[in-house]
């Protein structure tokens, strides 16, 4: 059942146990989640659904991995604010991240950081 209020988070996360465990979290905590495997997916679900937030992982298979996803949506104009969550992160990754990026955060997730970056995302500018 959606919240009145509540912000929406799109997740795109292809590892089962991750996205479940992110969706959890965040239902936890009063957000509604929508959760995507691939880069297609989230793409049909946010020409369906406006969104406040996206977690995308950025090494995911298939034609277009979340590296892909970033920069059409950056190229498409969406300024949802967008948090990278990966194992495969670096300080380049974080040096050179586009400005749609609010922040990046490495696996294994640390829930109290992940919340406390989620909820300064959803801050309006």
């Amino acid at each position: 059942m959606e919240q009145s209020g509540a912000s929406r988070i799109l997740i795109v996360e292809d590892e089962d146990q991750i996205r479940r465990l992110l969706l959890a979290i965040l239902r936890k905590e009063g957000y509604e989640v929508l959760p995507a495997n691939s880069a297609q997916q989230a793409l049909d679900l946010l020409d369906r659904h406006p969104v406040d937030l996206i977690l995308l992982d950025l090494h995911m298979p298939g034609p277009a991995d979340g590296e892909d996803l970033l920069y059409l949506l950056r190229d498409r104009g969406d300024e949802v604010p967008i948090i990278v969550v990966s194992g495969w992160v670096d300080d380049e990754v974080v040096a050179n991240r586009p400005d749609c990026v609010y922040a990046v955060i490495k696996k294994p997730i640390q829930t109290e950081a992940f919340l406390r970056a989620v909820r300064q995302a959803l801050i309006p500018s």
